[in-house]
């Protein structure tokens, strides 16, 4: 009987020490594990919700985009050669280029693959279009520049990042190019320089005239 009760004592403080102490920290004691504390609560995970609306713009916008940019690109062939199908994956990459392929095919009004071996082309009817392009591009170029020089002449120092004017050229109307086609035709007015690390457009002449808002202007020739 003596022994039968030392037994459950003796079982009884097993139990206890078990309650006690949880089994993976008497486990990590054991085997010295440490743990490093997070010092802090964890943080929430971000939700993303897609808006179906968004995505459906977008999806129409990319499409007119991509048909601009093959258009440029069958454009800026030297001495009009024709865009190879087999130089296409040079000029936008494996993964593109059977995007561009879904496009010619949805598209026969613009392009049209001929030939041996097979190249791209614009249709007659795109071709009269980029030319009408062209041409108003030609005659907004004036009103462009005098646009950018008034944005210049609004910033500090009349300087103005690269970058920046990347981003708000398609509000102004400049070609995506304007770096090389616009900028250097005029040097008296635009000029490149480094500054702080970055391409930075500068104004190269001051225009008192172009310093009058659209109110004064109606006012003095109205």
């Amino acid at each position: 009987m003596l022994r039968r009760a030392m037994l459950r004592r003796a079982m009884l403080r097993r139990a206890m020490l078990r309650r006690a102490i949880p089994f993976c920290a008497s486990r990590n004691a054991r085997f010295g594990l440490r743990h490093k504390s997070s010092g802090g609560r964890r943080p929430k995970k971000k939700t993303y919700h897609r808006v179906a609306e968004l995505d459906r713009v977008m999806e129409l916008r990319k499409k007119p985009l991509m048909i601009l940019q093959l258009t440029s690109l069958v454009q800026s062939q030297p001495h009009r050669s024709p865009l190879f199908l087999r130089d296409l994956e040079k000029n936008v990459g494996f993964v593109r280029k059977w995007a561009f392929m879904a496009l010619i095919d949805k598209h026969p009004s613009v392009f049209r693959v001929a030939g041996t071996p097979p190249s791209i082309s614009l249709t007659a009817r795109a071709r009269t279009l980029a030319q009408e392009e062209t041409h108003v591009r030609a005659s907004m170029e004036p009103l462009l520049v005098t646009n950018l020089r008034k944005l210049l002449m609004l910033c500090v120092d009349c300087k103005l990042p690269l970058q920046t004017v990347e981003l708000v050229g398609p509000q102004l109307g400049l070609p995506s190019d304007f770096k090389d086609c616009l900028i250097p035709k005029y040097p008296q007015f635009f000029r490149v320089r480094r500054s702080l690390g970055r391409d930075c457009l500068l104004l190269e002449d001051w225009d008192s005239t172009l310093a009058v808002t659209s109110r004064e202007t109606r006012y003095v020739f109205g």
